[in-house]
């Protein structure tokens, strides 16, 4: 076939050496592209595939210039062969694991929750594995998989007690003398954390949009020409830890939108749940010309939202007579239901989801009184509906698909695969609605899978099971707030936004500021961070060591914290609770935290470290009120454990846990030597919390500091990699925003706290990377202009 135009504009854009994210919608022949890049040239490259049977299939399209791997074949060669011997062993009873771990007794959490030596062995290993598809150079306490049946707490205190066996697991798996039990993973994070090079020209990373983080930062640290393809709008595997690479990659994007899979009628659905899924790509249907949207009585595929949700349909199909295959098999559901029976008689499970449970009534409970086991109830009532008998025999009458006359599958099995016929069936619920009002927002997640599903259909299609979407969408008309009322960071994340079309016009190439930043991360160490701690409070510690720098420079913590001490006040904000005398306890607390700064600040020596640490987390809670409008369900304002009529100040900051003011001290010691000689600058050249005569034209932007005209943003991220787009243009609308020059800014800069690294640019250096064609003064007025003129 002749290349369409957007494929050879992608040739082009890689012909000329450039870095690129090439967005690839559902249909439009991703893979020919690819090949097409590879025959535009001799250099050698390095196709990266998302499992073998796609290498193998890429393999006999590509050119001999391009070798198709796996990432685990990659660290197969250098790495895991080395570990060979210990692929090979056979597997150990988690009993035998435990014994090796030195696990010798059950955990006692209170009550009937007793978790066995076995159960700790096996969420040990569970810990590994999460740590092996993170970027972390150390395994820590949140690398702990939620345990159903616990509450917060209990969680924390397993993830504590279960880490350093779990530091242990890690020591004997990296020896090639280990005795537990060695996985392909284990080698693939051992090649990561080496840093290597993959030894090719150019890097071709496919289905870039569910990337394991392991393999990201490998993909992002090459010195090679990098090309990631994929479809963010598919991203659906982010509850496993799967990371968009493209969205935030420093690259020309390009798109792929003409669908060969689907026609014009099924390309307009697959459009409208696009939009929901905030993306800025439409597909044009170039498909069968004969698809359409109709009810199917005998589709080829019915997907639907979760395993639950196929059983019922396979069930239905098994009691009309009609062979029907599930995508996976039922293992599964196989697993569960015999669980439910050994519940059922009243015996424990091996169940990963269900062991700390002694009955199904208990199970049942939890479902229903539990949030955090809102994720079980489908399958919950499902066994409640049909019985684990019914389940097993169901599983045992599945038909392998190509026997079968209908095939059953979850959107997320779907992926990848295509029917003539599909329909969508259950689980894909609408959101929630609030009685007469417009209820709440479909959460863009959801419409990534639905996309996924709709887009699986070649000839026909029966959207039953999301029909909802025309009353949803009737609901929520006229109620999203205008773009151009959100804050600076608030808009950055809308690419419609006025700001955002603004940097696209006048300042497009961000990438050239984010190769530079990434060139700086590059020999800087490890982010400090909490390792022992399951849930740490990243928000608030983000808050709070900014709030310490400012203190350090002699500012006070901002305004947004004051108010939101104010609004502990306002009873509109708090009919649902807390109750008045808590609010005006907590209130007086906030009053009391601010004059002790203010103390602080007419006699920096009469605090203490933990002091002002202490102070600086709970503040953040007010600033929290503050930008939300109100006390969120982990908030220590709302836990009435420390806010309660008798709330004062003292009892706030005892409740400091002891994770966040060691965390605090790690960032403040290393802010001393980067920070030095800022600090040193008379009080009048050092600015803290800085606002602008823009910042009235949108809704607020106020930035960290402006110290001697440095224009300085401090970033918390344990992830210094994924800072980008979003993170320059945040700096240069603050510059931009500046109207009058008042601040008179002469550099930019973000400072990595938990790395020490302070990363300057000038102004004019900073323009000119981003591609600016006129001077700073014309910038600004232009800004305004826009502005005020998208506003109204």
């Amino acid at each position: 076939m002749e290349p369409t135009a957007e494929q050879q504009a992608a040739r082009e854009a890689f012909a000329a050496g450039q870095d690129l994210a090439l967005v690839a919608g559902a249909g439009t022949g991703k893979t020919s592209t690819l090949v097409l890049m590879g025959a535009s040239t001799r250099r050698r490259g390095l196709y990266v595939a998302f499992n073998k049977a796609i290498a193998v299939d890429a393999a006999r399209r590509f050119g001999p210039n391009v070798v198709c791997r796996t990432a685990h074949s990659l660290a197969f060669r250098t790495v895991g062969r080395a570990f060979q011997h210990r692929l090979d062993a056979p597997r150990i009873p988690a009993k035998q694991t435990a014994h090796i771990l030195g696990l010798v007794r059950d955990l006692d959490l209170g009550g009937e929750k007793k978790i066995t030596v076995s159960h700790q062995a096996r969420l040990v290993m569970g810990m590994i594995r999460r740590y092996c598809y993170s970027t972390d150079q150390q395994v820590t306490a949140r690398h702990m998989e939620p345990v159903n049946g616990l509450d917060g707490e209990a969680q924390a205190y397993l993830a504590h007690h279960l880490l350093r066996f779990a530091v242990k697991a890690w020591d004997d798996l990296r020896s090639r003398d280990g005795r537990l039990r060695f996985e392909h993973d284990h080698y693939m994070k051992l090649w990561a954390l080496t840093e290597p090079s993959l030894g090719a020209d150019f890097v071709l990373l496919d289905e870039a949009q569910d990337t394991n983080p392991v393999l990201e930062e490998v993909f992002l640290a090459q010195d090679a020409q990098r090309v990631c393809v994929g479809d963010p709008a598919q991203q659906i595997y982010g509850w496993r830890s799967a990371r968009d690479v493209m969205t935030g990659f420093p690259a020309q994007h390009l798109h792929l939108t003409q669908s060969f899979r689907l026609g014009p009628d099924i390309a307009a659905v697959a459009n409208r749940w696009l939009k929901h899924a905030e993306s800025a790509m439409q597909l044009a249907g170039h498909g069968p010309a004969d698809s359409r949207i109709e009810s199917l009585t005998h589709p080829d595929a019915v997907l639907v939202r979760g395993n639950a949700d196929a059983m019922a349909h396979v069930i239905g199909y098994l009691n009309l007579g009609v062979p029907v295959a599930l995508t996976g098999g039922g293992t599964a559901l196989e697993r569960i239901a015999h669980a439910a029976q050994e519940l059922k008689a009243g015996k424990r499970t091996s169940h990963p989801e269900l062991f700390l449970f002694s009955s199904w009534a208990e199970v049942q409970e939890y479902v229903q009184l539990d949030t955090a086991g809102a994720d079980l109830k489908a399958t919950v009532d499902l066994v409640d509906t049909y019985g684990p008998d019914t389940i097993l025999q169901a599983v045992q009458r599945l038909a392998p698909e190509y026997r079968a006359k209908v095939t059953v599958s979850t959107a997320h099995k779907a992926k990848g695969r295509e029917w003539d016929t599909v329909r969508i069936g259950r689980g894909f619920d609408p959101p929630a609605g609030d009685g007469d009002g417009p209820g709440r927002e479909l959460n863009p997640a959801e419409a990534r899978l639905i996309y996924v599903a709709v887009s699986r259909a070649r000839h026909r299609l029966d959207p039953d099971g999301v029909a909802w979407i025309d009353a949803y969408e009737q609901r929520r008309a006229g109620t999203q707030q205008p773009l151009g009322t959100l804050s600076l960071t608030g808009q950055l994340k809308h690419p419609a936004s006025p700001v955002s079309q603004f940097m696209h016009t006048h300042l497009p190439a961000s990438g050239n500021v984010e190769h530079d930043y990434l060139a700086h991360l590059t020999g800087l160490p490890h982010p400090v961070q909490p390792l022992d701690v399951r849930y740490p409070d990243w928000t608030a510690l983000g808050h709070a060591i900014d709030y310490r720098l400012r203190l350090s420079f002699g500012g006070g913590l901002g305004v947004a914290v004051t108010l939101g001490v104010e609004a502990l006040l306002d009873d509109d904000l708090f009919t649902a609770g807390p109750s008045q005398a808590v609010r005006a306890a907590v209130h007086d607390a906030g009053r009391d935290l601010l004059s002790r700064v203010k103390e602080h600040l007419l006699d920096p020596g009469r605090s203490s470290e933990d002091d002002l640490a202490r102070l600086c987390f709970v503040a953040s809670f007010y600033e929290d009120l503050c930008r939300t409008g109100r006390l969120r369900r982990y908030s220590m304002l709302a836990n009435p454990a420390y806010a309660t009529p008798a709330t004062a100040l003292d009892d706030l900051t005892a409740a400091v846990p002891a994770y966040a003011v060691d965390d605090i001290h790690q960032q403040t010691r290393l802010a001393r030597q980067p920070l030095a000689a800022l600090r040193a600058l008379p009080a009048e050249k050092r600015i803290c919390g800085p606002l602008f005569t823009g910042s009235t034209d949108l809704g607020g932007a106020d930035a960290d500091f402006i110290l001697d005209g440095l224009l300085l943003d401090c970033k918390a991220t344990t992830h210094p990699r994924r800072l980008g787009r979003e993170e320059i243009y945040q700096l240069a609308g603050y510059l931009l925003l500046d109207y009058h020059d008042h601040h008179k800014i002469n550099k930019v800069g973000l400072y990595l706290s938990r790395q020490g690294a302070l990363i300057t640019w000038s102004v004019p250096d900073f323009l000119h990377r981003l591609g600016a064609t006129t001077g700073l003064p014309e910038l600004r007025a232009a800004l305004r202009t826009h502005l005020q003129t998208a506003t109204g």
